[in-house]
């Protein structure tokens, strides 16, 4: 059974508990590192999931379509903080209580089973996605932040500091690293300003390591 028709066949006292929201294009509908006690379904639209960096940079990770679901993992470990989940496009979601969550799992096995598959398949994904950031060379990491910034709308507030901090490399490995990018005639480096020559090349190269 797939998740809509689990979804549309909840028992009736856990329907009574759903809460409907819509969520229009761009708003955050979790935003990263609060406390969650709450399953959220994808019903209709598109959902980008984000991991904040410490020093602010939002990487996207995953897109979720609909009849899709998040915030399952930290409704099973209350020490565990969000992702940014945003809405690429207007979206309706359902919200319930983890308590809830867990009465259905209990009563429903095809429920439960899909939870489980769930969670076992973020773990994949996050062993995944460190295991593809390890092996990223300093330009890759330089390339990648970048563009998460120009994608983000702040890319003419990024210095060579934050790019430093966020790439996790010192200032002389970093500035080795951009002018190996500027010399490949991906970005430029003027008046303390990063600038992307063509956004078309840049996601070309970005997306030959895709973390999704």
């Amino acid at each position: 059974m797939d998740f809509e028709n689990i979804v549309n066949h909840a028992p009736l006292h856990i329907k009574k508990e759903f809460i409907y929201r819509t969520h229009v294009k761009g708003s955050l509908i979790l935003h990263p590192d609060e406390q969650n006690n709450f399953l959220y379904i994808l019903t209709t639209g598109k959902a980008e999931v984000y991991r904040q960096s410490y020093a602010g940079t939002m990487f996207s990770l995953y897109i979720y379509q609909s009849y899709s679901c998040f915030g399952e993992i930290e409704i099973f470990n209350e020490n565990i903080k969000t992702l940014g989940v945003i809405a690429k496009q207007t979206c309706e979601t359902i919200a319930i209580h983890k308590d809830k969550v867990y009465e259905w799992m209990k009563i429903d096995f095809n429920f439960n089973f899909y939870i489980v598959k769930q969670l076992a398949s973020k773990l994949i994904l996050s062993s995944d996605i460190a295991a593809k950031l390890s092996l990223l060379t300093v330009s890759d990491r330089v390339l990648l932040s970048i563009h998460n910034h120009y994608k983000m709308g702040d890319l003419h507030n990024l210095t060579k500091q934050m790019l430093s901090s966020e790439v996790c490399a010192p200032i002389r490995s970093l500035n080795r690293s951009i002018a190996q990018c500027i010399s490949e005639g991906l970005i430029d480096y003027k008046n303390k300003k990063f600038h992307i020559n063509s956004v078309t090349e840049l996601e070309k190269h970005v997306e030959s390591f895709s973390l999704s």
